[in-house]
């Protein structure tokens, strides 16, 4: 039994009531350990829903009780303010694991406690590239192999890659529809690219069904860019879908459109469809050759022409390999690598203390 404090961002509820993938992946990770004995602390909004002690750090989550400027402006005390109080109970916990990349790093050092930071997001921004090799000592996760290409060479300590894991019950339980639409999830933001969406539609002839949320960031984009093409190509546009209708609405597409276009460090959308049965037509891009089988639970396609032939070859693809490749991002395997990443660094904790108190012993 390890004791182990997981620090949550505080801009969504864990899980999140929609929207939210890095949330919804540490709600997995609190409860498969609960269940695998471990006593967990989550240190979240006081929203959340866990199987672990819950520490509720503010009310509700930024995202409803703040306006975007607002968030920017009091968002970065609040998560300063967080992690001041779990260091200050450091000595409670065997294991820290934070899930806010950069803020965490200036309380690691001064612990005695080991920390486990998993960046979630890209690694190529200057922010990161500056201030993680600041830091060569912290052990770090990443979430796939690629998400680490843009660090390559900078003094940084992965200890482990460990894929992303979700609880996928009732996308496996869900009967394959009829299949009569292609499916595009996720942010309507440019870097998503659901403008190809559109365009593999209109070139197969299919309609496409988009399940999405606007960001207040993205709100010009949408009224400018998207909102056009979905009025002039006939997309059926049905808003951002809450947990509960997300797997009836995969597993009713023929496919899913995955044609994001940036270093996607996982993507979620993909293996919550695969759990549906439905395969996924995704770019060449980030990790997606990570979790997708060319061929087997989808197509890896390098352009939108690509794109569009695989839509062809859709009748080739299995659901029941779908599905099996989707339970390789289970909760359990995600726990199980965790596990193996806690031990490793509280051997690693424990070794330097020795060798530190041997530094100091009287021959």
């Amino acid at each position: 039994m390890i004791r182990i404090a997981q620090i949550a961002p505080l801009y969504e509820d864990v899980p999140p009531r929609r929207y939210g993938g890095t949330e919804r992946v540490i709600a997995a990770l609190c409860d498969g350990l609960v269940a695998r004995g471990h006593d967990v602390t989550l240190f979240a909004t006081g929203g959340s829903q866990t199987d672990a002690r819950l520490e509720s750090v503010i009310s509700a989550s930024l995202r409803t009780r703040m306006e975007p400027s607002e968030m920017a402006d009091i968002g970065g005390h609040l998560h300063l303010r967080m992690l001041a109080d779990v260091y200050g109970q450091a000595s409670d916990f065997d294991v820290i694991h934070s899930h806010i990349d950069l803020t965490t790093l200036p309380f690691v050092e001064s612990s005695v406690t080991p920390t486990v930071l998993t960046l979630h997001g890209r690694l190529d921004t200057a922010a990161i590239q500056r201030v993680l090799p600041m830091y060569p000592g912290v052990p770090l996760v990443s979430i796939s192999d690629h998400q680490r290409e843009a660090v390559d060479g900078l003094p940084v300590d992965w200890v482990a890659t460990v894929p992303n894991g979700l609880d996928l019950g009732a996308y496996q339980r869900q009967r394959r529809g009829s299949g009569r639409y292609l499916a595009f999830v996720g942010r309507i933001t440019q870097e998503k690219r659901p403008d190809l969406a559109v365009e593999v539609a209109r070139r197969t002839g299919w309609p496409l069904r988009v399940a999405a949320k606007v960001d207040p960031v993205d709100v010009a984009y949408y009224h400018d860019e998207i909102e056009p093409l979905f009025d002039s190509d006939d997309v059926d546009y049905v808003g951002e879908l809450d947990e509960a209708d997300k797997p009836a609405f995969y597993a009713g597409a023929a496919a899913t459109l995955f044609p994001s276009d940036w270093p996607e460090p996982f993507g979620l959308v993909m293996i919550e469809s695969l759990a549906a049965g439905t395969p996924v037509i995704a770019l060449r891009r980030g990790a997606v050759p990570e979790v997708l089988e060319h061929g087997i639970s989808g197509f890896i396609c390098d352009d939108v022409d690509e794109m569009t032939d695989a839509v062809g070859g859709l009748q080739d693809i299995d659901p029941a390999a779908c599905r099996r490749r989707a339970e390789e991002f289970g909760v359990d395997r995600m726990c199980a690598r965790y596990e193996r990443v806690y031990d490793a660094v509280l051997e690693r904790s424990a070794t330097h203390a020795a060798s530190a108190r041997a530094a100091i012993t009287p021959s």
